[in-house]
């Protein structure tokens, strides 16, 4: 109860920061003479940002759900048929800035480099105190000679730490490969323990990374690699690039010793938890379903579980994040008041089974009531559990 009723306070910023943020942006472009660049326009300028793409185009075929799934709000089905992602880039900006809480990038004229901070509209997601930041800072700071930041506006997040942080260090890695010059990571200060963690599987030591001073540094080369999601589109082969990468760093576990029927439990969460739990369990564990709280794991035993599923049932959340890490999966995933196609994408994406259930038939509020606990129909879950199983 204590943790439900803290992380809504924390959230309470977050519900005032996205309009204020829209709202102080457009005041700072329009009054303050502040500049982007765009993905677009450092496409159009390669020589100019020093452009190096790697990689294909992507076709991702997003398919309806499994039969005997729930109907899906439009919200969801607007994203079914076939979608192109652009193949993935390098870029390298000299005597670069990097300012504030979240580490955005300024180029030398002191512009915002977009592709530094975040893949959806920079409106929303620009701290307001690093507009302001840029402009009030007189002091000298410290200086890089080369670095690529991994330091996120999502900070502690699960999914955005591996999609939108780990899934960018394969064009960083190429950088290294076509040039020679090795840049350093900088990462959030005070990170948990799994993002040391999954980096660690991905070969880094940690004198390949600093922490960020949370202030400002001056950079003589700022290598920005390209996110690769779009939107909530996520690059297939950047995921199986992190699963191959992760795989084989992966000590020796006992996977014997996890269940491939797997259902994830959110005890610990603060919100989305599955009020009729037991219920669930009792209809589940005859199948051989093992439950297991993600929370009480360390990476690398999310990692070993999801390496060998079969089948995974979830209430949408963060840790169907680590399908990434399975080879052949069959999701289930259930939905509350709050919707959101992030794990219906992956999943099309990775060329894995899905279906789903919606126990909530009102999402005009989804975000406010993110807290609120999930009903699942038992019934309808064991047919599609069994429907689905049987389909493989």
């Amino acid at each position: 109860e204590r943790k439900i009723i803290g992380d809504r306070f924390r959230t309470l910023p977050g519900m005032i920061n996205y309009p204020l943020r829209q709202w102080m942006f457009s005041l700072a472009t329009a009054n303050l003479g502040l500049q982007v660049i765009s993905k677009e326009q450092i496409l159009e300028n390669i020589n100019e940002y020093n452009v190096i793409k790697f990689g294909e185009k992507e076709t991702i075929v997003a398919k309806e759900p499994a039969e005997g799934s729930d109907n899906l709000p439009t919200l969801m089905t607007n994203y079914i048929g076939n979608f192109t992602l652009q193949k993935p880039f390098i870029s390298e900006f000299t005597k670069a800035n990097l300012v504030g809480s979240s580490a955005v990038g300024f180029n030398n004229k002191g512009s915002v480099i977009v592709e530094s901070v975040s893949p959806n509209r920079l409106s929303k997601t620009l701290p307001i105190s690093t507009i302001f930041s840029k402009r009030i800072i007189r002091y000298k700071t410290s200086k890089i000679d080369i670095a690529s930041s991994l330091v996120n506006i999502y900070k502690n997040n699960y999914f955005h730490w591996v999609v939108d942080c780990l899934l960018r260090i394969e064009g960083i890695e190429y950088y290294r490969a076509q040039t020679g010059r090795k840049p350093i990571l900088i990462i959030e200060s005070n990170p948990p323990a799994w993002k040391i963690e999954s980096l660690k599987l991905l070969g880094y030591k940690p004198e390949d990374y600093i922490f960020w001073n949370g202030v400002s540094v001056n950079v003589e080369r700022l290598v920005v690699s390209s996110f690769r999601r779009e939107k909530s589109l996520i690059s297939p082969a950047a995921c199986h690039w992190l699963r191959q990468r992760v795989l084989s760093n992966l000590p020796k576990l006992q996977k014997n010793s996890y269940s491939s029927r797997i259902y994830i439990s959110r005890p610990k969460s603060a919100g989305r938890q599955v009020i009729n739990e037991e219920e669930v369990l009792k209809a589940l564990t005859p199948l051989g379903f093992v439950s297991y709280t993600l929370e009480n794991m360390s990476f690398s035993e999310q990692v070993a579980l999801f390496s060998q599923a079969e089948i995974v049932v979830a209430v949408h959340g963060a840790g169907l994040t680590n399908m990434i890490f399975a080879q052949n999966l069959t999701v289930i995933e259930i939905f509350g008041s709050m919707l959101a196609p992030f794990y219906f994408l992956l999943a099309q994406a990775l060329d894995f089974q899905y279906g789903c259930l919606v126990s909530e038939t009102n999402f005009q509020n989804q975000y406010k009531e993110k807290f609120k606990g999930v009903t699942v129909r038992v019934d309808r879950l064991q047919q599609l559990v069994i429907k689905m199983l049987q389909a493989n």
